[in-house]
């Protein structure tokens, strides 16, 4: 989009202008910003795509926008859930440029569609594109209670839209799910942070529902197999676990010789479990303790080894700009 140069002669003392300049000023403003949200929109997501807010020492777009570009915590989340999916479906752009889908709502769809995801249900880009065009020219509320009824994961979007009371045709919402609530002390504070940090690459998200979803999986799982129980299905009748769908399950994975145990505890030692990079201008220490990563600092693909030398801990966001530093962006066809 080119800027139109007309907005330079906005006349800015409001108080003088006629009814009729007031009204047209108003609206050329209003689509001027829906043009500038499309770019804000592009450059936030190429800026997150190289990892750039890596070389500027912040640990994640999130942090980036909320320090550098000064957004309250509320647009970065809507603006950064936008981009990802202006990026995936560039198709969307002339609604966000008329007005007909506005941020917010987009970003309550990406949420929705990552949940699907995450649970095996997701949505081709035709399917996609047909929710979004339902979810055009609606209120926001309407949007999200349409998506909380859509979803296979009702819980986690209610939680995540603050809309476990809300009421749909005389129903509560909140009548399909277990409220749970818990006040934590320092202490357990920092034992759920732990738990987020260490167990980042397995949890779909960082939500309270989640955590928990995640832990009570886990252990129900981990109690059962102890007592011998076998699982259960949906209908909760008992299904014996067969070998044969576990080594198929095994064969499915091509994967090269992991590291080894020993050499995963060396490395996290040795880093005294904290990310390892170093800026180079600086010299200070990144430290981060969210989804550590051991890293090859000379790439197997480029000849390096799993030699303790030769690896590095790192955090999620370190590894991913180092990646982007040596191999390119890589993007979607």
């Amino acid at each position: 989009m080119k800027i139109d140069s007309r907005i330079l002669n906005i006349q800015q003392n409001v108080q003088q202008l006629s009814d009729r300049v007031l009204i047209e000023q108003t609206d050329f403003l209003a689509e001027h910003e829906r043009g500038i949200t499309i770019l804000v929109l592009r450059h936030l997501r190429e800026v997150e795509i190289r990892r750039l807010y890596i070389d500027l020492e912040y640990s994640s777009m999130y942090a980036y926008c909320i320090k550098r570009l000064k957004f309250t915590e509320n647009e970065t989340q809507t603006r950064l859930a936008s981009a990802r999916l202006l990026t995936e479906l560039p198709q969307i752009e002339k609604q966000i440029e008329d007005g007909s889908l506005n941020v917010t709502n987009l970003s309550k769809i990406q949420s929705f569609l990552r949940a699907e995801k995450a649970v095996q249900q997701g949505l081709n880009q035709d399917e996609k594109l047909a929710l979004i065009a339902k979810c055009e020219n609606k209120p926001t509320r309407q949007v999200a209670k349409d998506l909380i009824q859509k979803s296979h994961q009702p819980a986690l979007l209610a939680e995540k839209f603050h809309m476990t009371s809300e009421v749909e045709n005389g129903k509560l919402l909140e009548q399909q799910f277990t409220k749970f609530e818990a006040l934590l002390d320092d202490e357990a504070t920092e034992l759920l942070q732990e738990f987020k940090n260490l167990y980042a690459h397995e949890l779909q998200d960082g939500a309270n529902v989640s955590v928990l979803t995640f832990l009570l999986k886990k252990a129900v799982a981990f109690k059962r197999k102890k007592l011998g129980l076998s699982e259960p299905d949906k209908n909760n009748a008992p299904v014996p676990m067969s070998p044969k769908v576990t080594k198929a399950r095994k064969a499915t994975v091509p994967q090269r010789k992991p590291l080894s145990a020993a050499v995963k505890r060396f490395v996290w030692d040795r880093a005294q479990a904290c990310c390892e990079h170093k800026d180079s201008k600086s010299g200070a220490r990144c430290n981060s303790k969210f989804a550590l990563q051991p890293d090859h600092i000379i790439p197997l693909a480029l000849g390096g080894t799993d030699d303790v030398n030769n690896l590095q801990l790192l955090c999620r966001s370190h590894n991913s700009r180092r990646a982007v530093k040596t191999f390119g962006v890589r993007r979607s066809s």
